[in-house]
């Protein structure tokens, strides 16, 4: 009996971080999108390939302590937001060249999310090379050493000496050179994942804490209501047993992939192929907003289940008629019957129940309002391993219990 138990809480509570995770994913995927961050990631990562950080090291000695070269990033990384190529003047003819401008989604998305090596190489050649090149009459690397000499592409001198130093490691031959630049860009480009993962990560633990807060998901309450009311476990397990091979569906359709959109372009009588390669999900915004709507209706369901809801949180005497009335009746009834100390004591008591909040925590397992902190703490931190995560652990779970077989997941791919 007590492993049924166990096992039952551990799957009401595996159950309910995958909801929160995939309902965290959801939004982290709507943020992205509507800031566009795959993109200024890539900006991000361009400057530091292209401009090496034009504004030198002004911390002086401050810039050895991570402290404060934290803050000064952060500052830079909010205004290069606002303003991607300030200071940046090859950044910004690098994103005007034709052959990146065209991958542009629209105005507001004007910048691509992902650009291939042999890309990156032609448009930088292209620019190291400057406009007017004749190939049959100049030798490409020779014109490329030249310009690099001379500061002529406005490029950071660390960045300068890099592709210099590449060029005489290709023996100055134009090919060879691209595909160096092209390696070096796939090392820049694995490193900006990994930032972008960090970033991400991070977003998925504060997005996790403030659904956590919002919908009140108390870990430490929930495990002991799981613990001590079988109703309330019976119906998660049941709701879990029903509900996660759908959830694992849209885990599967929240994967990002690599997908390659093609737009035809006509010019004249010519026909052109605009190709964009990718990293997105599969899911579309109004799909997005569906799966967002199915998963807090589901979690209003838990809330339910648990009794854990939170209120309002307003002031009983601003709220209430009939109390304020009642509360004006006792301090009557006091002023005649109490001692001039009771009184005092009266009122205080009085007061302290006049200020005191409800609604904010609905259960009784709800009192210690640092241990809701640490609840609200240690769901924010589950929720950042993801839904993948929580899907397989369920899995697994849900085997050892029934003793059936693991479920698969398929992923739907939407054809663009």
């Amino acid at each position: 009996m007590f492993g049924n138990t166990a096992l039952d809480v551990a799957i009401s509570l595996i159950f309910i971080y995958l909801l929160y995770s995939l309902l965290a994913s959801i939004i982290q995927e709507m943020i992205a999108r509507i800031f566009n961050l795959r993109a200024r990631f890539l900006t991000k990562a361009l400057r530091r390939i292209l401009d090496n950080d034009p504004r030198g090291n002004p911390l002086g000695w401050l810039g050895q302590f991570t402290f404060f070269t934290w803050f000064y990033e952060l500052g830079w990384s909010v205004i290069y937001f606002f303003a991607p190529f300030k200071n940046s003047p090859f950044l910004k003819k690098f994103y005007t060249e034709p052959g990146i401008h065209s991958l542009g989604e629209s105005r507001s998305s004007s910048r691509p999310s992902y650009i291939s090596p042999q890309l990156f190489s032609q448009t930088l050649m292209h620019l190291l090379r400057g406009p007017g090149y004749d190939s049959s009459t100049q030798q490409e690397a020779a014109l490329v050493k030249q310009n690099l000499e001379s500061g002529l592409p406005q490029l950071g001198l660390p960045t300068r000496k890099h592709l210099l130093n590449l060029l005489e490691d290709a023996q100055r031959d134009a090919e060879r050179f691209r595909n160096k630049v092209e390696q070096w860009f796939d090392e820049v480009m694995a490193r900006t994942s990994g930032w972008y993962r960090k970033q991400i990560q991070l977003l998925l633990i504060i997005i996790g804490f403030i659904i956590a807060w919002q919908f009140n998901v108390d870990s430490i309450a929930i495990a002991r209501i799981l613990t001590k009311d079988k109703k309330a476990r019976e119906q998660l397990v049941s709701l879990a047993t029903q509900r996660y091979e759908l959830y694992g569906q849209w885990k599967d359709s929240l994967k990002r992939t690599l997908i390659i959109k093609q737009d035809t372009i006509r010019i004249g009588d010519s026909i052109f192929v605009k190709p964009d390669t990718v990293y997105q999900v599969s899911l579309e915004d109004a799909m997005l907003d569906s799966l967002y709507r199915s998963l807090t209706t589901d979690a209003a369901d838990i809330q339910n289940i648990l009794g854990i809801n939170r209120g309002n949180c307003k002031d009983t005497a601003t709220t209430d008629t009939a109390y304020t009335q009642i509360h004006q009746r006792l301090d009557s009834i006091a002023g005649k019957l109490l001692s001039a100390p009771e009184l005092q004591k009266y009122k205080q008591a009085m007061q302290t129940v006049a200020k005191r909040k409800v609604g904010c925590y609905t259960h009784p397992y709800q009192q210690n309002g640092w241990l809701v902190f640490l609840g609200w703490v240690i769901t924010a931190l589950a929720v950042s391993l993801g839904a993948p995560f929580w899907f397989d652990l369920l899995n697994r779970v849900v085997k050892i219990r029934t003793g059936g077989p693991q479920v698969t997941t398929t992923t739907v791919q939407q054809t663009k």
